[in-house]
């Protein structure tokens, strides 16, 4: 039975941080480690988490500089053999995911396990199926896989030099996953499920400002790991989502 580090970072967050607790305490899977980063939060969110959370929790709430440095925390505390981001308004999909994706790790021991994303607005409203089958091709990045929707073998983040590039605001992620595809050659596994349930509007999604900032350290992300590229990778990025933006992707 695998181990699974679930990684969630967390500000302010009294409003959704119970559900995503909720969804990880029913899950059926026996073998799991939360790791919840705080940035100092000042409203109800550590009482909730001390109130809600599992027995192999580990709760870490300082301050820090940014969303990617208290990640790279998070998986600095995971002994996991898998590795799972999940953020503070999302919560699994159904309480058996864990388990599943523990089987299907033990069967076929894949780098990458990846799934389908149900986004949700802030009315809880679903306005967006996502599908990441064609994500992955050739050992090439088609399209970018929200981290909800990804669990990574932990002995193959160690390779990278941080987990994710504190340089960035919004695009390390796709730099870490861009790396991961093409140059540790990771095998991966496409499980046809919903993983989670993924609240849109963050930083990325949020305004027009955040778009364009996504699709500046796009290219940036791109050019770093291929030399060249990234304006082009960006643009298709880009128009797949228009056609999509309310269908399945």
């Amino acid at each position: 039975m695998a181990e699974i580090s679930i990684i969630t970072v967390c500000f302010n967050s009294q409003n959704t941080i119970k559900s995503t607790l909720d969804s990880i305490k029913t899950q059926t899977h026996e073998n799991i480690q939360h790791i919840i980063i705080d940035g100092k939060s000042t409203d109800n969110t550590l009482e909730i988490i001390n109130h809600n959370k599992i027995n192999n929790s580990i709760i870490l709430s300082e301050s820090d500089n940014g969303i990617y440095d208290a990640m790279n925390k998070g998986f600095y505390l995971a002994t996991g053999d898998l590795v799972y981001f999940l953020n503070s308004d999302d919560i699994l999909a159904d309480k058996d995911i864990l388990k599943e994706i523990s089987n299907t790790f033990e069967k076929n021991s894949a780098d990458l396990i990846y799934g389908n994303i149900i986004m949700v607005n802030e009315n809880n409203k679903v306005v967006r199926y996502w599908n990441s089958s064609n994500s992955i091709r050739k050992n090439r990045l088609r399209k970018q896989i929200p981290h909800p929707g990804l669990f990574i073998k932990r002995d193959i983040i160690n390779k990278l030099k941080t987990p994710f590039d504190p340089s960035y605001l919004i695009a390390a992620d796709l730099k870490q996953q861009l790396i991961l595809v093409s140059k540790f050659n990771c095998t991966n596994y496409y499980l046809n499920k919903s993983i989670s349930i993924m609240k849109i509007g963050g930083r990325s999604t949020g305004s027009t400002l955040g778009y364009i900032l996504g699709w500046k350290e796009s290219v940036r992300a791109y050019n770093e790991v291929y030399g060249s590229g990234g304006l082009i990778f960006t643009i298709l990025k880009v128009l797949r989502k228009i056609p999509n933006l309310y269908t399945n992707s």
